[in-house]
């Protein structure tokens, strides 16, 4: 009975002769396709035998390997985000929107007025502390959700939209103050070429009255001072060709941006080792007042300085990330390296205006701690007071040295504010589907108007 139930079963699957020769053989239906990149991942058949992978290229993987990375780059290109050219590029427009103005315009100021070298010990505390690990959030947020500050977090969860919203608004705050002080310095870069300085003998009028022009108050709007508005509008000019093609073009302007402020510093440093007084300058700034130390008004200053140099939390260390290649993204590398980087050039631009401090208290008969300067003071009003009274020639050469960095300085800080803004409106429907180009020209026409 068992041998004529098979054979029944035999005979009811075995097509008749007659579908066979009208062609209407039925098959059963067809398994779905196995995608080619997974295909060696399935598991084998219990019944024939498995199909072998192939054999390794010359680069000694399987070419499924090198499907899966094709495939991965085609995702990129898929989702239309424009990455960094390579990692150099990416590197080196993160150290120099970090080391920006906060390292040698307003880091001197706070050293100066808080304790000297109390200041650095609170400060470099404060760049292990806070620096380096929201560095590192930051950066990874923008290397996971590969979008804007805004973008990234509403994406992570629609309840910190606000979160990524206060980003874009932090750095819409910086790019529309941050382009009138490089206004302020490309003035006296073009003074600089003047014999003598036209600020020698009175820095500070020079500076308020001549460069500034300031009002009597708030309520004083009556005029325009022209030597700002056109610098101003040549620094936002410059910001648009910067990054008139986002970052494939403002990754190439960083190579001479970032670097060429080290070689001013050390050009400013050699000089002012040589100064009269400027020995006594170094030991001001190294000095550690330790009633300042404990003093928590001291620290309070130091963490500020350090979210204003590092620049956390102002939506262009997210945008940067997103934008790195997949293939070199490493937060905690990166995270650890740059704000490090930026925290000893702090020290080192030390270095280069601490001498000239010495060098106006030995002239003035008054002692460093009593030069009475703060804020931008330092940099517009004290140093350039001390290049004044540098040998005819000498001054010119520094004071266009100095500026020159203090430029190059706002414009590589200046790459990573508007980035983020322009990052976010491009990421936006408005202005989704507008032209790289255009979204940049309009953003910086909209700030500087």
């Amino acid at each position: 009975e068992p041998r004529r139930r098979r054979r029944r079963l035999i005979i009811m699957m075995v097509p008749e002769v007659d579908d066979m020769k009208g062609g209407n053989m039925h098959s059963p239906p067809s398994a779905p396709p196995i995608p080619h990149a997974n295909l060696y991942q399935q598991e084998p058949s219990v019944i024939g035998v498995p199909v072998p992978p192939p054999s390794p290229g010359p680069g000694g993987s399987a070419n499924h390997n090198n499907n899966n990375n094709n495939d991965d780059d085609e995702q990129v290109v898929e989702d239309g985000r424009q990455e960094f050219s390579n990692y150099a590029e990416f590197f080196l427009t993160s150290v120099g929107y970090c080391v920006g103005l906060g390292n040698l315009v307003v880091y001197p100021g706070r050293v100066y007025n808080h304790g000297g070298g109390a200041f650095i010990v609170a400060y470099f505390v404060f760049v292990l502390v806070l620096g380096v690990p929201l560095y590192m959030h930051d950066l990874k947020v923008g290397q996971f959700f590969r979008k804007g500050a805004y973008g990234s977090f509403s994406e992570m969860s629609p309840l910190l939209a606000g979160t990524g919203l206060a980003h874009v608004l932090i750095a819409s705050i910086m790019i529309a103050y941050f382009n009138v002080i490089i206004g302020w310095a490309a003035i006296y870069l073009y003074h600089s070429f003047f014999d003598p300085l036209p600020w020698e003998g009175d820095t500070r009028t020079f500076f308020y009255q001549e460069v500034c022009g300031a009002s009597a108050g708030l309520g004083d709007v009556n005029r325009i001072v022209w030597p700002v508005f056109g610098a101003n509008a040549a620094a936002w000019l410059l910001t648009c060709i910067v990054l008139i093609k986002g970052v494939s073009s403002g990754g190439k302007v960083v190579y001479v941006t970032v670097t060429l402020p080290y070689l001013c510093i050390a050009a400013l440093i050699a000089r002012g080792a040589t100064l009269p007084g400027g020995p006594e300058g170094i030991k001001e700034y190294l000095n550690v007042d330790v009633e300042k130390l404990q003093d928590v008004t001291t620290w309070v200053r130091a963490a500020n300085q350090v979210f204003y140099s590092v620049g956390v939390a102002m939506g262009a260390i997210v945008t940067f990330g997103s934008y790195q290649q997949r293939k070199n993204a490493s937060y905690a590398r990166d995270g650890f390296i740059i704000p490090v980087i930026n925290g000893l050039t702090s020290f080192l631009g030390g270095f280069a205006i601490f001498p000239m401090l010495g060098h106006i208290a030995q002239n003035t008969g008054l002692g460093i701690e009593d030069l009475d300067l703060s804020g931008f003071g330092v940099t517009f009003i004290a140093y350039t007071e001390g290049l004044a009274s540098l040998p005819r020639g000498w001054a010119q050469a520094f004071s266009a040295i100095f500026f020159l960095m203090i430029i190059t300085l706002g414009v590589d800080t200046q790459i990573g504010v508007a980035e983020t803004v322009i990052t976010f409106a491009r990421e936006t429907r408005a202005m989704g589907s507008w032209p790289e180009p255009l979204v940049t020209a309009g953003v910086c026409l909209g700030f500087w108007a």
